[in-house]
């Protein structure tokens, strides 16, 4: 299939990757693409307003992909303990299944739905995980703290007993 998109010529070897905001300068190490910025103190001119449009709309289907493909997959939204090695194998066949599954059912609204809910649960573990640790540093500092008391008691004791 040729590509004839943005940066295809600087990167002749690479497929686009889609991006949003956050990337921004991705574009020196990998094919990114992503929204152009408003200038400070200016607009957008209506051919960086299109293009703009333009990426939004891919990236709208690229989240449509990934929520049918989790949506199908438990794999591919569970936490993945089997090992790098396996991972790519098993990804590349669920990506194949769902566009095998595409072909016979076009993507919908509610696949970006369920990716968005996916995302939600990532988001919910990072956050358990912080919350966890956050926890452990907080029991102990409050041991650390006392046992240096303790240790202060008994050598307070240890001086009056002599």
């Amino acid at each position: 299939m040729p590509d004839n998109g943005e940066l295809s010529a600087e990167y002749t070897a690479t497929w686009a990757c889609l991006v949003d905001m956050g990337y921004i300068g991705v574009d020196h190490t990998l094919r990114g693409i992503h929204p152009k910025r408003r200038p400070q103190n200016g607009a957008l001119d209506a051919a960086d307003v299109e293009r703009n449009r333009r990426v939004s709309s891919d990236r709208v289907v690229v989240e449509n992909f990934f929520g049918r493909v989790c949506s199908l997959w438990k794999v591919s939204y569970a936490t993945f303990t089997w090992g790098e090695k396996i991972y790519g194998v098993i990804q590349r066949t669920t990506f194949a299944l769902t566009n095998f599954h595409l072909s016979l059912m076009p993507a919908r609204a509610e696949d970006e739905d369920y990716y968005a809910l996916v995302m939600a649960r990532y988001q919910g573990m990072a956050n358990e995980r912080k919350r966890k640790r956050a926890e452990s540093q907080r029991r102990y500092r409050m041991n650390r703290q006392n046992r240096i008391a303790m240790d202060r008691s008994v050598r307070y004791m240890h001086r009056s007993v002599i």
